[in-house]
């Protein structure tokens, strides 16, 4: 890892007084809708992740929110002073290396440039070889491109591991790696949850087919879980797209039932997004009064506790 140019932004928690959402240990979904006040559900046997940490964004259907969580998460942590590595495991051309900018250094010549497919092919690459800095002070980005679909068709031997070993290394001063995995349950997303601590579960919060989804997803959970690392286990489910209705209180009640230890958090709906993305800037930098990017901010509280807080 090459840092030729230096970081300049500097990013700070957004402000209280935009609204906020409360926390409560469950959603009453038995009052009546006009008095539902839609609220961050922490279980109480939930524990903040301790540092270092490794977290997978992991849901195998398209537009879920996967990348958004994945980078407003980042800005979060890096807001609260921690470290933070952003992986981009996702094969696809419209990816977080679209969306994030990042610093090739001076000195390398296109050819030599390499990506995470590189970290999967090549033994002699390291994870620091292919971690480059960002605008933004404290956060560092693995980028990938549509070669990486060759982990995925080709299965280098040790794909299930790969990460897992190279993030298992001695400590290199990240507080905590962030994995936006792609839209499958294939070997890149097996690698990742291998790798991880926690997995967080972005859902559509009006897509009854995103709940059928994380049910397909939870099967493979369980299958990592079994064989590879006991340890892994589902740290949060984001609401994406959030909005108030009855569907999205069904929706959260379900997923509350099918991970009673796990953070609900809403990620409410913000039409900013797409216009941040074509930007090529975070959503808090590019729209800083979107309740989007506090909502991840309380997210990162809740999951992180008072680590890295100011």
């Amino acid at each position: 890892m090459r840092e030729t140019q230096g970081q300049t932004v500097q990013v700070s928690p957004l402000s209280d007084d935009l609204a906020f959402l409360d926390i409560v240990t469950e959603w009453d979904l038995s009052s009546a809708y006009h008095s539902w006040k839609p609220s961050i559900v922490v279980p109480p046997t939930f524990l903040p992740g301790t540092l270092p940490r490794v977290i997978a964004i992991c849901n195998q259907k398209g537009g879920a929110g996967k990348t958004t969580t994945a980078l407003e998460l980042a800005m979060s942590l890096i807001a609260r002073g921690l470290r933070v590595r952003l992986i981009d495991a996702d094969p696809q051309e419209a990816c977080l290396t679209v969306w994030l900018r990042y610093f090739w250094p001076e000195d390398l010549a296109e050819p030599a440039r390499k990506s995470l497919e590189h970290l999967y092919f090549d033994q002699t690459v390291t994870l620091q070889d292919i971690t480059y800095p960002t605008p933004y002070k404290g956060l560092y980005f693995v980028p990938s491109f549509p070669d990486l679909e060759d982990v995925e068709t080709k299965h280098p031997t040790g794909t299930d591991t790969n990460l897992q070993y190279h993030l298992s290394k001695p400590d290199d001063g990240f507080d905590v790696t962030i994995i936006d995995c792609g839209p499958s349950l294939g070997p890149l997303t097996v690698s990742a949850l291998v790798a991880s601590q926690d997995v967080i579960i972005p859902v559509q919060a009006a897509s009854g087919l995103d709940v059928r989804g994380a049910a397909a997803l939870n099967r493979t959970i369980r299958s990592v879980q079994g064989r590879l690392n006991p340890q892994l286990r589902v740290a949060s489910v984001v609401l994406t797209d959030f909005e108030k209705s009855t569907l999205a209180r069904q929706i959260g009640g379900k997923l509350a039932k099918a991970y009673p230890n796990a953070v609900i958090l809403p990620a409410r709906t913000s039409v900013r997004i797409g216009e941040a993305q074509l930007d090529k800037e975070p959503l808090r930098v590019f729209a800083p009064t979107a309740t989007t990017g506090l909502d991840y901010d309380r997210g990162a509280s809740v999951l992180f506790g008072n680590k890295g807080a100011a």
